[in-house]
């Protein structure tokens, strides 16, 4: 059996007590708390212009719907409570302005291999108005025949019509959002979600010809109990998605106002939280699934799968994806991009991003232009989040720096500090074991050169 593969994960209380701590996901490197809010329009026009070449560079595509019909109290995301008639159809003419200015700035670079929609509820939308959106990206870009066409979805809200249409349309990846199968945990988040709500959204994605289910899982989330918990992996399983997403539960009520409704008294501390996703780990390592990343599992012949044994994963803010688009563009109120080596996040708040766009700006909140260090450790800790290997020739070849004195500092840090089985040395490579893939967010920031000056609080790694 591969080692990522090994079902069994064995944490002691001492471990998880020197190693839970807050730290980041590395959906990005740098983390978005050291981007500057003075990177707005100008620095994302002249990211767009060094990123118009060459024309044939393949594109990604995130698109934002905020729009939620109710607002779960675990809730992380940017989201509005949509109430309102019209509000939709006001959004989207926005997102279709911001989408045309992008397209003009790139000039001749039009080809898109991903697209995904995240929310807030992008099955919030209608029929038509999906209808609308995508043929806005159409209008604007080149779709790619061979495209990654996702978004995500609440059981709770989606018709089958919309799954007919999204199907037509050419959507082959859908993301289901369910937590926790457990009515007395679903209490407690304020998400009343029916097993039943969503075993018939499955089952009406498989008639319409998906072949690229994932389903959201969480765990540390208030009320959950070990043995009620393994009933909902159980049940997962059973049911027989691609790809499932296992995430830990970040608690932030500083940040996130919806999350004070939370009973902190009932959410599992850190010995059960672990034994909550080691649980998840072995059933669905037994079921056949494959371990992909720190989070994420797969069905053996799922491409993530593929890549994954073939050390080929990558991972952007979409998630673990083997789609080879170097630039990412985000459209939509708090929208991230990644282009001509540069991040960059729209405004959060809906009136701000209608006023830039009205004044003829790109939304821009803030952003940070990669220096030539943080690209070496962009690719360093992707290396090591997405395939637990850092190879030290590939390292060479890319950057011209070779690992033991670029990250001398680093590999001493690795070395005292990590001797808990985490990583091995090899001839020319670094290798994350199987009890270390468990604390990849620890062994990720140590070649995080911002971390030391960072003061915003982050969710725990473990």
């Amino acid at each position: 059996m591969n080692e990522a593969n090994q079902s069994d994960l064995h944490v002691t209380p001492e471990l998880l007590q020197r190693y839970d701590r807050p730290g980041p996901r590395y959906t990005s490197y740098p983390t978005a708390p050291v981007w500057k809010e003075d990177f707005g329009d100008s620095e994302y026009r002249e990211a767009l212009r060094r990123a118009a070449h060459p024309h044939d560079a393949p594109l990604s595509v995130y698109v934002h719907i905020p729009f939620c019909h109710e607002r779960c109290a675990f809730c992380g995301c940017n989201v509005i409570i949509g109430r309102k008639e019209g509000l939709a159809d006001a959004y989207l003419d926005y997102v279709a302005r911001e989408i045309r200015m992008a397209s003009e700035a790139l000039g001749g670079r039009r080809r898109v291999l991903q697209i995904h929609w995240g929310g807030g509820t992008p099955t919030f939308l209608e029929p038509a108005q999906l209808r609308r959106l995508f043929r806005t990206i159409g209008s604007a870009f080149e779709i790619d025949p061979s495209a990654e066409l996702a978004l995500e979805m609440d059981p709770r809200v989606t018709s089958q019509e919309q799954i007919a249409l999204l199907r037509e349309l050419g959507f082959n990846r859908i993301s289901m959002g369910v937590q926790d199968l457990d009515p007395q945990v679903q209490c407690e988040i304020h998400r009343n979600q029916t097993e039943e709500q969503t075993r018939r959204l499955f089952a009406w994605c498989r008639e319409a010809g998906f072949g690229g289910i994932n389903f959201d899982l969480i765990y540390g989330l208030p009320g959950q109990e070990l043995s009620r918990w393994e009933d909902t992996i159980r049940k997962v399983i059973e049911i027989g998605p691609d790809r499932i997403a296992v995430y830990s539960y970040a608690y932030l009520p500083e940040r996130l106002r919806n999350q004070r409704h939370i009973d902190v008294d009932k959410l599992p501390k850190a010995e059960l939280k672990f034994e909550l996703f080691a649980a998840a780990r072995r059933l669905f390592l037994e079921a056949g699934y494959s371990a992909i990343g720190m989070d994420h599992f797969a069905k053996p012949h799922d491409e993530l799968a593929v890549a994954m044994r073939e050390r080929r994963l990558h991972r952007n803010f979409m998630g673990y994806t083997v789609v080879p688009a170097p630039d990412m563009l985000g459209f939509g109120t708090s929208a991230i991009g990644e282009i001509g080596g540069s991040f960059a996040q729209n405004e959060k708040k809906l009136s701000r991003y209608y006023q830039s766009i009205d004044a003829g700006h790109f939304p821009t909140a803030c952003g940070i232009a990669l220096t030539p260090d943080d690209l070496v450790r962009k690719w360093v800790i992707k290396q090591l989040m997405c395939n637990f290997y850092l190879d030290f020739r590939e390292l060479e070849s890319q950057f011209d720096v070779t690992f033991g004195s670029y990250f001398a500092a680093e590999d001493e840090a690795l070395r005292a500090g990590l001797d808990d089985g985490f990583v091995v040395w090899e001839e020319a490579a670094l290798r994350v074991l199987p009890l270390g893939q468990a604390f990849i967010r620890n062994i990720a920031m140590i070649f995080d050169a911002y971390l030391p000056k960072v003061k915003t609080q982050f969710s725990r790694t473990v």
